[in-house]
């Protein structure tokens, strides 16, 4: 658990916390002497390890974002590039932990006041995650293909989409949005 003081947290109250295993394990590396003061030392511009401000932090972790070329985002029409920042990290470990917990559980390590954030960010989110594990799950139970067929586990295990796509790429390059608008076809879109 991490306690984290009431003076230190959003909410203004004490609070204990769920400590992600994974970091857990990276703080048993560090020698039990050596077990004391700040689990970070961030060393600033001159060169100090003095307490910083969370602003200076965030830029830090930004400027390591830009500088490991760390590419969040890019606009499709500017192709400005957002650089990871400290709020990525905590989506991206959010993300991944929401394929292994439930959703009270992920509420609570991301301390979340109210699981309707939660949900609205993170489980819904996860759709496309879900359908790909639900077909990499369903191909490898389905029996070994004739030669010439799709290896199983590739693509989104859909392979009539490939001829209803003209200029089709190979069925593992197709998304799966892709393929199944393809099966679903223009007119069963628009009834009537």
């Amino acid at each position: 658990m991490i306690r984290i003081p009431a003076e230190l947290e959003k909410g203004n109250q004490e609070r204990l916390s769920p400590m992600a295993p994974e970091f857990f394990r990276l703080l048993e590396t560090v020698p039990q002497e050596s077990r004391k003061g700040r689990v970070f030392k961030l060393i600033g511009a001159s060169g100090k390890t003095t307490p910083m401000g969370l602003e200076h932090i965030s830029e830090m972790i930004s400027r390591v974002g830009r500088l490991a070329g760390v590419k969040v985002h890019i606009h499709p029409r500017t192709g400005k590039v957002k650089y990871a920042s400290a709020h990525d990290l905590r989506r991206s470990f959010c993300e991944r932990w929401a394929m292994k917990v439930m959703p009270q559980v992920l509420m609570e390590m991301a301390r979340h006041a109210d699981i309707a954030t939660t949900q609205r960010y993170y489980i819904s989110r996860n759709a496309r995650n879900t359908a790909e594990a639900l077909w990499a799950a369903y191909d490898q139970a389905q029996p070994q293909p004739q030669p010439g067929g799709r290896p199983s586990g590739q693509g989104c295990g859909y392979s009539e989409a490939k001829t209803t796509i003209d200029s089709a790429p190979p069925n593992d390059a197709i998304p799966c949005e892709t393929m199944a608008y393809a099966k679903l076809g223009s007119k069963d879109l628009n009834p009537g």
